[in-house]
């Protein structure tokens, strides 16, 4: 059965890496759902989260490639039970006068927060899971949505 993995690579902080991995996943035709990159525990190194829809056997095998490519030092899938995971996302909203304080106390409830506010728009901050995400794009969408901008998961195991 098919369900999304979150993939964590501690790699060499190094030019080339990124596309190595990349690679790896276009030429074996495996899709990345959302990728990011950070600074790890220790100078030098990077830590990468990938999300992919695969089934279990495929992820074993995707990790077994991935320890085969040079600055690698860990690969492991973590577990949803075992791990925390969050997303942020940025959403600006069109805004017309008679909406704002209706829109604030929507924002509120949603327990997100405004960043910025113009005339025209709003712009919003919300984090969470994606499934938390979701909701909050789902409950904003009547008001008009312009951007979403999402960082993708990250995760770090309990």
């Amino acid at each position: 059965m098919e369900n999304q993995k979150t993939i964590s690579l501690l790699v060499k902080d190094h030019p080339g890496v990124m596309q190595r991995i990349t690679s790896l996943f276009t030429r074996r035709g495996f899709n990345m759902e959302s990728i990011t990159v950070g600074a790890a525990e220790e100078a030098g190194l990077s830590r990468i989260l990938i999300v992919t829809t695969c089934n279990e056997n495929l992820a074993n095998q995707i990790l077994n490639q991935l320890l085969k490519l040079i600055d690698v030092y860990e690969a492991t899938v973590l577990r949803a039970e075992q791990s925390v995971t969050r997303e942020l996302a940025l959403l600006k909203v069109n805004l017309e006068p008679s909406e704002v304080k209706e829109l604030t106390d929507l924002v509120d409830e949603l327990q997100a927060t405004i960043v910025n506010t113009s005339t025209t728009a709003m712009i919003i901050q919300v984090i969470g899971d994606t499934e938390r995400i979701d909701t909050v794009i789902k409950q904003l969408s009547p008001y008009g949505i312009c951007r979403v901008s999402r960082t993708g998961m990250i995760a770090i195991e309990k």
